[in-house]
């Protein structure tokens, strides 16, 4: 008897508890059902050909990741095939904007059949970088100071002195071995707002170099710059002495440098005389033009009354990197 009525009691237990779970079953379906009404992908949207309806943000995220996988391609460099002296074109690669996309499904009417957003990745180096730069762009209505420094220390100071009371910044151009000697005054140009870039690692001549010894000129001489004023230098090559052929440059592009020459030389290496420098260079300048100089006494002597001249001609003077924009 008492077997029985223990018996009965587990039945009932067990009874009431299908019951209960049953009923709490049954809210979870409806509890879910709403929300998915209320915040999910409306009626019938498709998205790749698939079906979202009802989906939420989170899961709608997951599906697009996924689909991410088999789309997304990696950009791929321009490169040089020293063989034939043939430029490999770049070629761009494809993201899927999964915010983006994730976005458009979720806010998207009944019915919307929708594609992922797709943007396209550029490759870093495309073809521009195996053509040297003796010009910026003339729309810009700027020209660039590039200032090659492998000597004139002594007349640094007050060059930059004028560039500061001038409001410019420049772009300079360091030989490695320079900076090992000037470490300080490195850091007090990069300091001051200047576009620090690469003039080699010593004063060779690039011309007579293999291409492993053009890879340390560029490249060792980065790290010291880098090392010294505590940031990336730009990518901006000048070979010493000026020397390029497609080898140079194509060295230089590979490891992701723009070569920069110039279209204005102000020669003032063989110190002319002030008036004789400003002559050389306003009456040849042209807006996007990129003017080659150093630390010389000359013109350091012309360097207020150039940049005065360039603005009268409604030209501002400023990095090399600001005329390539």
């Amino acid at each position: 008897m008492n077997v029985l009525f223990i018996h009965r009691k587990q039945v009932y237990a067990a009874f009431w508890v299908m019951i209960i779970l049953t009923i709490l079953v049954g809210v979870k379906l409806n509890w879910d059902h709403t929300v998915r009404k209320i915040f999910g992908v409306k009626t019938g949207v498709y998205l790749e050909g698939y079906s979202v309806e009802g989906m939420l943000p989170e899961e709608v995220s997951s599906l697009v990741k996924k689909m991410a996988v088999k789309v997304n391609r990696e950009p791929q460099n321009a490169g040089y095939f020293s063989e034939t002296g043939e430029i490999i074109p770049a070629k761009p690669g494809r993201m899927v904007m999964v915010a983006d996309t994730v976005n458009r499904v979720c806010m998207a009417k009944p019915g919307s059949k929708l594609n992922l957003v797709v943007a396209e990745v550029p490759a870093k180096i495309s073809e521009d970088f195996f053509k040297p730069i003796y010009h910026g762009k003339p729309e810009t209505g700027r020209v660039a100071f590039a200032i090659n420094v492998a000597w004139g220390e002594e007349f640094l100071t007050e060059m930059l002195k004028t560039l500061e009371q001038e409001k410019v910044k420049a772009t300079f151009f360091f030989v490695g071995s320079w900076v090992k000697a000037f470490p300080e005054l490195v850091k007090e140009i990069a300091a001051a707002g200047h576009e620090i870039a690469n003039h080699g690692l010593y004063h060779g001549h690039p011309q007579q170099m293999r291409r492993d010894e053009l890879k340390k000129l560029i490249l060792e001489n980065t790290e010291l710059l880098r090392s010294v004023i505590g940031k990336e230098p730009s990518n901006l090559f000048a070979p010493p002495y000026g020397e390029i052929n497609t080898e140079i440059v194509a060295t230089a592009g590979e490891l992701g440098y723009r070569t920069v020459m110039w279209s204005v030389d102000t020669i003032d290496w063989k110190n002319p005389g002030p008036d004789l420098l400003l002559q050389r260079v306003l009456g040849k300048i042209e807006p996007g033009g990129i003017i080659l100089m150093h630390p010389t006494v000359s013109t350091m002597k012309a360097l207020p009354r150039l940049i005065k001249g360039l603005r009268e001609k409604g030209l501002s003077p400023g990095t090399v990197s600001s005329v390539l924009e």
